[in-house]
């Protein structure tokens, strides 16, 4: 069960990180030097996106807000799996 639960918030996870990416991009009130730094936090992206949703910079509805949660909780879990905390 908790595979399961994991591969769902790696999928979720995948499209937050395309979304963040995307909203970065597509916003023209920020210069080229602020979208290339905002498109490089990608690397730390269970940290960046939910500061990012939660700033106020993005903007998003409050389901993607909520959503932005949900990769540093498949981090955590991935883990877990990795230290055999959860098998």
């Amino acid at each position: 069960m908790v595979w399961t639960v994991f591969v769902v918030l790696a999928l979720i996870s995948f499209g937050m990180i395309a979304a963040y990416w995307l909203d970065v991009q597509d916003r023209r009130d920020l210069s080229l030097r602020r979208r290339i730094g905002y498109s490089l936090a990608t690397i730390a992206f269970p940290v960046t996106i939910p500061i990012y949703a939660l700033a106020g910079g993005a903007g998003w509805p409050r389901p993607l807000r909520i959503a932005a949660f949900l990769p540093p909780v498949a981090l955590a879990l991935f883990l877990a799996f990795l230290f055999g905390l959860i098998r």
